[in-house]
Formats: C-alpha cells, structure tokens, sequence
C-alpha cells in the first residue's frame, strides 16, 4: 500500500519494524492483502492444524508418560491460543489498518524535537524492551524443546563408537507413537517439520501478543501527548487557540475510536487467552512438582519459562489495559485544572464534552464482561500459586 511505502521513516521502523517482520510471516500484517499474504496466512493455520491433529492421535494411542501428555496438552492450549490470534486479527484487518495507518502518519507528521515526539520515543523504547525481553524468552523455550528432541545414544556412558540403529530417536513434539518407525531421512524430515510448526505456533502467539503490546503502547503514547497538545492550546490567543481547542478535541475523539477499534480486535480473543492460560498454568503446575521430585534439568527449565511466559502474557494485557485506561481518564484532569474559565462559551462547552468522554474511561476487556487490569492480574497470580501450594502439599502426602 501506498502508506506503507511513503510514510515508513526510520522512526517507524524503530517503533513498529519489529512487529512487521512478525505479523508479514504469518500473514495478517494490515497493510499488506493479497496472494502472497493469504497464502503465507494458509500455511500458518495448516501448520497449526497439524500440531493438533498429531498430538490428539498421540494423546488417543495412550503410549505416552505422564510428562509428556502434559507437555500434549500444554502444546494444544499455546496453539489454540495462537490460532485464534491468527484468525482475530485477519478477521479485524480493517480496524488493525486504520491504527498503523494512524500510527505511521503520527511519526511522520510530528516534528522532531517537539514534546509529543519525545513522549513517542519514549514509548517505542519502553516497548522494544519490553517484546525482545517476551519475544526472547520463547525462543529460549522453542529451542529448549528442540535440544531436548535430539536423538541420544541409548547406551551414553561407553566410550566405544555408536551405531546409529543404537540412537534413542525422538522428535520435538514427542509424537512418536503416531508416526511409529521411520527411516533417517523421514526422521529428520519429520524432526525439521516439527521444529517449523514449534516456531509458527511461537510467531503466531507470541508474536501477536508482542503486536498488540506494541500498538496498544503507542495509543498510550498518544493520549500522554494530549497534555503537551493541550499546553499549546494555552499559550495561544483568540483565533489560533479555538483552532487548537478544535484540533485536541477532534484528537481525542480520534484516539477514543482507535482505543474502542484495539478492543474490539482483541475482545473475543482473550476470553480464549484467559481460557487457554489457566488449563496451561493447571498442567504447568503438575509438570513443574513432577520434574522437580526426578531431577529432569531441562524439562524443568522448559516449564519454568512457559510458566513465566504465561505470566508475561496476561501481564501484558493487564498492564497495557491498566494503563490505557489510566490515561484515557487523565484527561479530564488535564482539561479541568486549566483556566477554563477564561475561555468564551462555545469552548467551555467542547471542553464539558470532552470532560464528559473521558469520565467514562476505556477498559480493555475479555468478552465485555472480564476487565484486563492490573487488579485482574493480581488475581490471577493469587489464584496461581494458592493452586501451586495446594499441588505441592497434595503430592507430599
């Protein structure tokens, strides 16, 4: 698309080059439709499809240890969760397009050096962070899942050399059952196969998280602007500050309609967030007290850093939730602890409007019903580890 190729500066590609790169892989990135993204978009869901459909046959064959149908079913929840991600965001495209759209023309038009910019640049930052920091921790998860996968000598301690027909084979998702015996070239194939769909199943879960934390925190950067916005507004007299008080008040209707389009993308999908979390934190808490009591040190590290990921997920959204709404009411503080007084009525009154708006802050929720807030997420992590201590008291007795 035209905007995408005009206004893409380098402080875009800063801000928001990261989370391109991401969503461009699975398909769903908004300001690209056609073939090519559909076909990419195809392929993810395929793949995604696959890993269900082969760890409901392995978990149908019952030929697997308690450790391993839980990673089973720990793999199903993540890839649910990423799929109805996938689908959600394609779905809402077109209010996924107005908000980088928005995005890209507010770091073109804003000019260097003024305040709105440094709250812009502030935010990116904080947001880069943040995602590699996400992003990072479920690489380290993916890849601790493929060394744990190599083929291993089922005879470690002689010294003398090893036959291949003596190597333990075993894959990434641990389906061997469903696939039975295989020669070494359809092991590797299969072995490499399974490999791409733990990392598909990492880009379209994690991956979206990161895409939302990225473009809800730039919203947050622009309702911090507004104040910088409003400062100016003061400091004009007569015509130009109806002109500004014009231009603020259109500019948070306008922010108030990007915050409203992000929640009706990603209401539906965290009821299943929600949904899909808690069954992973119940099996994660099982796996976790079982591969503690055997000494297993990189099944362990595995489910500690899915356990973490689970966490940052829902941190995420609760932050981001929080803190948007936090801002969006700020407003109306903003707005009241001018002289408002000093204004003639016509502006008086747009400012009640806006006062008005902002009383009514906006709340990212879960299904219209659940709030995704801070308070929320304290919750939940309660819950969590009351869950844990009650797990490790039934284990010990």
């Amino acid at each position: 698309m035209a905007i995408d190729e005009d206004v893409w500066t380098s402080d875009a590609t800063y801000a928001l080059g990261t989370f391109k790169l991401i969503t461009w892989t699975s398909g769903t990135w908004p300001l690209q439709e056609g073939v090519f993204a559909s076909i990419r978009f195809g392929i993810a869901v395929v793949l995604g499809l696959g890993v269900l459909v082969s760890l409901l046959m392995e978990i149908q064959l019952s030929c697997g240890s308690t450790d391993e149908n839980l990673d089973f079913f720990g793999v199903m929840a993540a890839t649910i969760r990423g799929l109805t991600k996938l689908i959600f965001t394609k779905i809402h495209r077109e209010n996924l397009e107005t908000i980088i759209s928005s995005a890209l023309k507010d770091w073109s038009s804003i000019v260097d050096g003024s305040s709105a910019k440094d709250i812009m640049r502030k935010y990116a930052r904080r947001t880069n962070l943040v995602c590699r920091i996400y992003i990072g921790s479920g690489l380290v998860i993916v890849t601790t899942m493929m060394l744990d996968a190599l083929p291993v000598s089922s005879s470690s301690s002689s010294n003398e050399t090893i036959s291949s027909e003596e190597l333990v084979k075993r894959i990434p998702l641990r389906t061997m059952c469903v696939f039975g015996n295989m020669s070494t070239s359809a092991y590797w194939t299969v072995f490499i196969l399974q490999g791409v769909q733990l990392l598909n199943i990492f880009i379209i879960d994690s991956g979206n998280d990161s895409f939302f934390f990225g473009i809800a925190m730039h919203l947050c950067g622009q309702f911090d602007a507004l104040a910088a916005l409003y400062d100016e507004l003061l400091e004009k007299n007569g015509e130009q500050r109806d002109w500004k008080m014009k231009k603020f008040v259109e500019r948070h209707s306008y922010l108030l309609d990007l915050a409203r389009r992000l929640q009706d993308t990603f209401d539906n999908i965290l009821v299943v967030v929600l949904m899909a979390d808690g069954l992973h934190i119940c099996l994660l808490g099982i796996q976790i007290i079982l591969l503690s009591r055997d000494n297993e040190m990189i099944p362990m590290v595995k489910s500690t850093l899915s356990f973490l990921l689970i966490l940052g997920n829902l941190f995420l959204y609760s932050y981001t939730g929080d803190y948007l709404s936090t801002l969006s009411q700020n407003v109306q503080e903003v707005v009241y602890t001018c002289p408002w007084y000093e204004f003639p009525p016509n502006i008086v009154r747009n400012l009640m409007f806006v006062m008005a708006r902002a009383h009514v802050p906006f709340r990212l929720t879960a299904g219209r019903f659940y709030t995704m807030n801070m308070d929320s997420f304290k919750e939940i992590l309660k819950a969590s580890f009351s869950y844990f201590s009650v797990l490790r008291i039934m284990f010990e007795e």
